[in-house]
């Protein structure tokens, strides 16, 4: 006997249009959901259905899932959702975040599906579920407007699945731990609404991989990040590292002056959205680098090598 462990989410036409049917890595699938299907879940999991009408999107359009061998004899127990059997899928929304920001929460809609052979399919929702701050995630109106996964973006994550499954496996870990603790800053991230609260998380992420420790701080941001992706300058490192202080230290907001009556925004507060913006699509950019390339990972891993591939110098010169 056989059953199914899917997350729920939805994915919006666009431009392109979203993904079809892929898998992704390890059996893990992403594929848009049956109309049929849907309502067969709805019928027998009135608390997915009552979610669903609470989303800011609906109704649900895709789900990643993959299948695994159950006993013959299915047992109540074994009809809940453990922590471990969500894993995989937790791994392909945290990668699939990386590739493309998107709304799908990270505690997503669980279901488990088991296959009765003749006696048809029994669909188990998660029976632990909540509404957390985990089980929404945010992307910036006018800054990441996709919300979707293209055949191109499946392709992407299929290419980096298995070197993102490197990083977090125990023997690989402990040394790429910067790494791994960006992974979890920009994913959780996304589960932050306000600008002000996630730019400090997404920074954390960023000082995760590319500062060799507090000292000089503003030097490595502002010196090492333009050695590090192409489409950031020096002027908008120091823009990306100083909004982070006006939001950590001095508690400003991120917008200060009202809009123009046709949107326009005052300077200065342009320059913090276009720091935020910038800050989101560096990260990023550093992430999928990593994973594709080992060699860049490894000097991210160690700051021995970070310092010495990618120098930074304090006032008097002197190498720090």
């Amino acid at each position: 006997m056989r059953s199914q462990i899917s997350a729920l989410f939805h994915l919006q036409d666009g431009k392109e249009s979203p993904v079809d049917d892929t898998l992704i890595g390890s059996g893990i699938f992403i594929r848009r959901i049956e109309r049929g299907w849907l309502n067969e879940v709805r019928v027998q999991c009135p608390r997915i259905a009552a979610r669903e009408l609470v989303e800011w999107m609906s109704p649900y359009t895709h789900r990643l899932f993959y299948e695994k061998e159950t006993e013959d004899a299915v047992r109540s127990s074994d009809r809940s959702i453990t922590s471990e059997e969500k894993q995989p899928i937790i791994k392909a929304i945290v990668l699939s975040r990386i590739v493309k920001p998107t709304t799908i929460a990270y505690d997503n809609v669980w279901l488990k599906s088991v296959h009765l052979g003749d006696n048809g399919i029994e669909h188990h929702d998660d029976t632990t579920q909540v509404i957390n701050n985990l089980n929404m995630a945010f992307i910036s109106p006018g800054v990441e407007d996709w919300n979707t996964i293209t055949d191109v973006d499946a392709s992407v994550m299929a290419e980096l699945w298995d070197s993102f499954q490197f990083f977090h496996e125990d023997a690989n870990e402990p040394k790429y731990r910067r790494i791994v603790r960006a992974f979890k800053f920009h994913e959780q991230a996304y589960a932050i609404y306000f600008a002000e609260i996630f730019h400090p998380v997404f920074h954390a992420a960023l000082e995760s991989m590319i500062c060799t420790g507090h000292k000089q701080n503003k030097a490595q941001v502002t010196q090492r990040l333009p050695q590090l992706v192409s489409f950031v300058n020096a002027k908008q490192a120091e823009d990306i590292y100083l909004t982070c202080c006006d939001f950590k230290h001095a508690a400003q907001a991120l917008l200060q002056v009202s809009p123009s009556i046709n949107g326009i925004l005052a300077p200065s507060d342009q320059k913090r959205l276009d720091a935020v913006i910038l800050l989101r699509r560096a990260i990023r950019e550093l992430l999928i680098r990593a994973i594709r390339d080992r060699s860049f990972a490894d000097k991210l891993a160690d700051p021995k090598l970070l310092r010495t591939a990618y120098p930074v110098y304090d006032n008097s010169g002197k190498l720090v």
